[in-house]
């Protein structure tokens, strides 16, 4: 039945899985076609990890040169939408990091009418602020932790899905999520007791 076809074809299941191994071997129309049919899905989670940020088509293109490289080692399985949330969330925290790194720039903001909140200025700037605390904090954690607050807290991903993008157990998924969000919060409060 519907479980014998997918053991017996697995591009039932995941039908980016050919596009994937054949852009694995080099075949640059299936790369773009990969591309094509998951752009969306790709932006939505760097905007998630990294908010409002002029920089997000150029993180969407590094993902994809991350992606590209990635794919190398790509098997066929698991899901391509798993290995393209690890690219992404990867992307997008190693952006965080270097920008803590760096100075803030005031003109590093989206242009004017960019945020959906622009109608009322100041829930815009309560959003601005609340994003960028997040990230903040997300720089302040492990890489580990990091990853998984992300993925869960932010992407909204479940502890078995979790435990396939990091290739560990559910219940250290689990666990490894409550330390998370210990530093996290812990990581907040810091913050905030900085002022603004």
């Amino acid at each position: 039945m519907h479980t014998d076809l997918a053991l017996r074809d697995p591009t039932a299941v995941d039908p980016l899985r050919a596009l994937a191994l054949q852009a694995r071997e080099g075949e640059s129309v299936a790369f773009t076609k990969l591309y094509e049919r998951t752009r969306d899905q790709a932006w939505r989670v760097l905007y998630r990890v990294v908010g409002h940020s002029p920089d997000l088509e150029d993180l969407l293109q590094e993902a994809y040169l991350q992606l590209m490289k990635a794919l190398k080692s790509y098997r066929g399985d698991s899901k391509v939408s798993t290995f393209l949330h690890r690219v992404c969330v990867n992307v997008g925290l190693m952006h965080l990091r270097s920008k803590r790194r760096r100075p803030e720039d005031p003109t590093d903001e989206m242009p004017e009418g960019e945020s959906p909140e622009s109608s009322d200025p100041e829930r815009a700037a309560q959003v601005k602020q609340a994003a960028r605390l997040v990230q903040q904090a997300l720089t302040m954690m492990s890489d580990e932790k990091a990853q998984v607050f992300a993925y869960h807290d932010l992407l909204g991903l479940k502890p078995e899905e979790i435990s396939e993008l990091v290739d560990a157990p559910v219940n250290t998924v689990r666990s490894r999520l409550n330390r998370a969000r210990v530093d996290f919060t812990a990581a907040v409060i810091k913050l905030k007791g900085r002022g603004p």
